[in-house]
């Protein structure tokens, strides 16, 4: 067995900070949209976590979740399009790939389309009309399920107002990128609401060889309706009703370049990409009570629905011929292509558009529509006590949800010939479906905690229970599949005060990833034992959290995508036990240089490492054969942020520093090289703002300031670059 060679260093880190303050509940209209109880429950807390608030956010105008969250330590990001329209984020070693084993929520409220059946989170809230965005890790976790083996992510939207408020931005920059948002809201009474529309596109930065945009726009509006019980009511009580709708069209695809033609052109898109476009559209209704009933109690419910639809035509590679079969198993895949470009050096010329199709179907590109229907629905109650036993205060909560969601798959192909620098349709509109299955799961969850607190120290126990019911039924020949899953879910941790500025934590938590739906008997749901200690230091204007992890997985669960090989679209594969360790460093200060003017400087660092346990073969085609001692995919050994800033009464200049660490795109040791080898690179990004008035502000951002491009990732099909130097100006006008 393979062990890590830096745990017991890690090992030895162990602690936590804060003030041992009790922490009072925040005011009932924000109690269930803020699950940290904010950043300074944060640092108290007996779990690591981190929040990130509005001004982090407006910083530099973020509109990328990726971005934003390497402020996170921790937290990885596979970049795909360099705008982080379809993120992929992990957690503690969690795969990045489209956010699957992480937890998303808006507001406390599961948001990802399918998050049982189909995890792959392909649609995530806009984070530019977001207030806050909360990141749970290790034990603190375990609440907020069903993924508890890296962490959970909450996005925080913008509270009702107090009284008549509103916001207009506008921006515009580089490669044709503009955004407007209107934010307008009032309150009076017992009432209040809030309108928020969010409009922003860009023309793409990629080059297609045909011409026209690679870029994208989306839409969203959101309206928020708010109640509360009269001043003095026997029973304190408030609601809200969210409703949204938000869409998205872009000329998004899976198509990269070989190695060679990135080297020339990176920003370059062949013409085989030509026919790709994504459509979406997204629907919630979400209707959240909160009540005081007697002193130390209270109730929380949420009801809530999501629907999600999207359709998806891109590259898949192209058409076997009747020889071979003619089934979809036979086509040759794009990623073959580009494993083995000297071998496919025919199909390659026609991805470039440098020669004509034949009247081989051979010749024809495969362009699939991945059509699917998502939906998702439950309810949730929640009740909490506060009281206290001798000396002994406890914070109790139980809480029970019922979710049922599904995703109904129909992938359509399309055939279309290469013709004088041009696709065109082939007229076939009638073949059979590649995928045509409905998956859909019930789950029941029951949960219970106990924050207790005394003196120096606060203990947090938690138990999660799930009863997950799941079936996919296979529409091309009548089958069905059913599985049931039962989990119990512990964790636990520890938060001693030692002095009032150095605190110690420690926590355990179990981690469980469930598999999908109708999953074969031999494949295990994702299982781990989570590990953390560290501490956290306070002292003035200075904060230090060091916080190492060990993560020991039972199993890791791989999930195959459109874009894997030798597989179905949502097939599971078992890769054994790995271990995951790694340190977490975040660092905040601020230098008072004058009573009007200070310099705020943050770091957030980590390192990991990570190493199979057992050798296998897999036809999972993201891991192929592996040896024990193989280090994971995207995952690199050191990345870390630092910001620095300059601010006085009426304007702020900002600048972050953002490294990535070398990463494999495949199993394996020692130094990567070749195709498995993602090189390290380095950007810059630059914020300046302006206060004309305490109503107008200007704004300007350049993003990779130094025009850094590297080659970030090799999946879907081929080498990808990170984003090119964009710059954008705005101006914000507050009334």
């Amino acid at each position: 067995m393979t062990r890590l060679k830096h745990t017991p260093l890690l090992l030895a880190l162990v602690g936590g900070l804060a003030s041992a303050q009790d922490i009072e509940l925040p005011e009932l209209v924000y109690q269930e949209i803020l699950v940290t109880g904010g950043a300074d429950a944060v640092r108290s807390t007996a779990g690591s976590a981190s929040f990130l608030d509005e001004d982090a956010i407006a910083r530099f105008d973020q509109t990328d979740i990726n971005e934003l969250l390497t402020q996170v330590p921790g937290v990885y990001i596979r970049t795909e399009d360099g705008y982080g329209l379809r993120p992929n984020i992990g957690i503690r070693g969690a795969t990045a790939e489209r956010s699957q084993k992480i937890t998303l929520m808006e507001d406390g409220i599961l948001i990802a389309p399918a998050p049982y059946s189909a995890p792959a989170a392909y649609y995530v809230p806009n984070v530019n009309r977001m207030s806050a965005v909360e990141v749970f890790k290790g034990p603190s976790a375990i609440h907020y399920g069903p993924h508890t083996v890296g962490g959970a992510v909450n996005l925080v939207t913008t509270p009702l107002p107090s009284g008549r408020e509103g916001q207009v931005s506008l921006s515009a920059g580089t490669d044709g990128y503009q955004k407007g948002r209107l934010v307008y809201g009032d309150s009076h009474e017992q009432f209040s609401y809030q309108v928020d529309l969010l409009n922003y596109s860009a023309d793409g930065f990629k080059e297609l060889d045909s011409g026209g945009d690679t870029g994208f726009e989306r839409n969203d509006l959101n309206l928020k309706l708010g109640w509360q019980s009269r001043s003095g009511a026997p029973v304190a009580q408030s609601l809200t009703l969210k409703l949204g709708y938000a869409d998205e069209t872009s000329d998004e695809t899976y198509l990269g370049l070989t190695d060679a033609d990135f080297d020339i052109n990176p920003d370059r898109r062949y013409l085989g990409s030509a026919a790709d476009r994504f459509e979406s559209e997204h629907t919630q209704a979400h209707l959240l009570h909160q009540a005081n009933f007697f002193t130390g109690w209270q109730w929380v419910n949420k009801l809530y629905v999501n629907r999600f639809d999207r359709s998806w035509e891109k590259l898949d590679g192209f058409f076997a011929s009747p020889a071979s079969g003619g089934d979809y198993s036979a086509n040759l895949s794009a990623s073959s292509v580009f494993d083995r470009p000297e071998i496919f050096a025919r199909p390659l010329a026609l991805l470039r558009g440098e020669i004509d199709s034949s009247d081989r179907l051979s010749d024809r590109l495969d362009v699939t529509d991945n059509a699917r229907e998502y939906g998702s629905q439950g309810v949730e109650t929640e009740v909490q006590h506060e009281l206290g036993v001798g000396s002994w205060q406890h914070d109790l909560t139980l809480g029970l949800r019922y979710h049922h969601d599904y995703v109904d798959r129909a992938h359509q192909p399309f055939g279309y010939r290469v013709q004088d620098g041009t696709l065109v349709f082939d007229g076939v509109t009638d073949r059979a479906l590649k995928t045509d299955n409905r998956a859909e799961t019930d789950a029941w969850a029951l949960f219970v905690s106990d924050e207790i607190r005394r003196g120096p120290w606060k203990i947090n126990v938690g138990l999660r229970a799930e009863r997950i019911e799941g079936e996919v039924e296979n529409r091309a020949d009548g089958s069905r599949r059913s599985n049931t899953q039962d989990i119990v879910i512990p964790g636990a941790g520890v938060f001693y005060e030692w002095t009032e500025s150095l605190g110690l934590l420690v926590g355990v938590n179990k981690g469980f990833s469930p598999s999908g739906p109708g999953a074969a008997d031999s494949v295990d749901p994702e299982e781990s034992i989570n590990l953390e200690y560290g501490f956290r230091y306070q002292a003035g204007d200075l904060t230090l959290d060091a916080i190492g992890f060990f993560s020991d997985y039972d199993n890791l669960l791989g999930r195959c995508r459109v874009s894997d090989v030798g597989c179905e679209p949502g097939e599971e594969f078992n890769g054994g036990r790995v271990e995951i360790a790694g340190l977490e460093l975040t660092g905040d200060l601020v230098w008072s240089l004058t009573d009007r003017l200070e310099v705020p400087v943050s770091l957030a660092y980590t390192y990991t490492e990570s190493a199979f346990q057992s050798d296998f073969t897999s036809g999972f085609s993201q891991w192929g054969t592996v040896r024990a001692g193989d280090e994971l995919t995207y995952t690199p050994d050191h990345q870390a942020r630092l910001g620095i800033g300059l601010m006085a009464l009426d304007w702020q200049l900002n600048l972050a520093v953002k490294y990535s660490g070398e990463m494999r795109d495949r199993p394996g040791r020692g130094e990567p090289t070749g195709r498995d080898r993602l090189s390290a690179y380095t950007t810059l990004d630059l914020s300046a703002r302006y206060d004309l008035s305490s109503e107008l502000s200007l704004q300007l951002v350049a993003d990779n300031l130094t025009d850094e491009r590297e080659l970030v990732s090799r999946r879907p099909f081929g080498a990808r670059p990170n984003a090119p130097r964009t710059v954008q100006l705005g101006v914000t006008y507050r009334f």
